[in-house]
């Protein structure tokens, strides 16, 4: 085997599923061609020096707005390049675009913008993930309260018809009257049906499982927990598992956390890790545009929004963070202080 063209990068800490090296890791026509002794590079081989630096896979991120100064919500094919390419610098080589609650022509164009982009990018974009617009309105977070509402089958299944081969994921509150339907067709789609923005009973968590759903966007995040409420025919109330607790309870679900400091205690994490387990519990950044930025006020999602040491927060509902400024890199080196 001819050794030109082949990429070494020498004496770091190789990362594997299940052990770190310290070894030399060989790439070959964009693959893996071989793990050896470190410090064995040959001659023709392009040695990059790592020695001090973690060698890995790239990272995957199934759920992010934006990126330094980019919106994904856009019609504009170069900007979501630009935005998929600041976090391929920061070590993300797989994304999937996400978009937020807007009328359906919007997110229309989204997708349609991410698909005219996909092969001109140098990262890997996976597809699009649709968070919106089918969520609780009193558990809609960031989204604005006039694009949140109940689903309607004349918008989700042109879209879906259309663009199902290219939507890795639609985020909706299965309360919602339709939603099952939702759920089903995107099932039908071949799209992860996942569950975000909700305050959903046990109950319609296990119907929503029944019809399909197979996923909990970020969890914990604006996502009812236990319900205080009556078990039997009785005035007096017990407490019910809500949506946090289907969701750590079945294993049928997968979930993902925001690891940034801000959104979660590191409890929660331990205990999402506990209850799931590493292969059913991503990381994801929920990175919007203003990741990679300077402090300041952006405009993102149709609203003002203010970044300030390292959290982005609603302007006028400053109780209410706003995605993050975090990417992904960041998430997997977050510990706490």
């Amino acid at each position: 085997m001819s050794e030109h063209g082949r990429i070494v990068f020498s004496e770091g800490t190789v990362i594997t599923p299940t052990v770190r090296l310290q070894a030399d890791l060989v790439v070959e026509d964009g693959r893996i061609a071989e793990i050896r002794e470190s410090g064995s590079a040959r001659s023709g081989e392009h040695v990059v020096d790592c020695r001090g630096l973690y060698v890995g896979p790239g990272l995957v991120d199934m759920h992010v707005h934006g990126g330094r100064g980019h919106d994904f919500m856009t019609d504009d094919p170069q900007e979501v390049i630009d935005g998929c390419e600041y976090h391929l610098s920061q070590g993300t080589t797989s994304i999937a675009p996400t978009g937020l609650s807007v009328p359906i022509d919007e997110m229309r164009a989204a997708i349609a913008a991410t698909r005219a982009a996909a092969p001109d990018c140098k990262a890997d974009i996976l597809g699009y993930h649709v968070e919106g617009m089918y969520l609780d309105h009193e558990y809609r977070g960031g989204h604005l309260a006039e694009y949140v509402r109940d689903p309607d089958p004349d918008e989700y299944l042109p879209l879906i018809e259309d663009h199902g081969d290219f939507i890795t994921e639609w985020t909706l509150a299965p309360e919602l009257p339709g939603s099952l339907d939702v759920i089903r067709a995107l099932r039908a789609a071949g799209i992860v049906a996942a569950v975000g923005h909700s305050q959903a009973t046990y109950e319609q968590m296990m119907a929503a499982i029944d019809a399909g759903l197979v996923h909990a966007t970020h969890l914990y995040c604006v996502m009812g927990g236990l319900r205080f409420e009556a078990l039997r025919d009785s005035p007096g109330r017990g407490y019910a598992p809500g949506v946090i607790e289907a969701v750590l309870l079945h294993q049928a679900v997968t979930t993902e956390v925001i690891c940034d400091g801000f959104h979660l205690h590191p409890a929660l994490i331990r205990f999402a890790l506990m209850c799931k387990g590493p292969h059913r519990l991503a990381l994801i950044s929920d990175a919007m545009k203003g990741v990679g930025l300077p402090d300041g006020e952006y405009f993102i999602g149709g609203q003002d929004c203010l970044v300030a040491g390292g959290i982005a927060t609603i302007k006028a509902r400053p109780e209410v963070i706003a995605s993050s400024v975090t990417p992904l890199i960041g998430m997997a080196r977050h510990r706490r202080r």
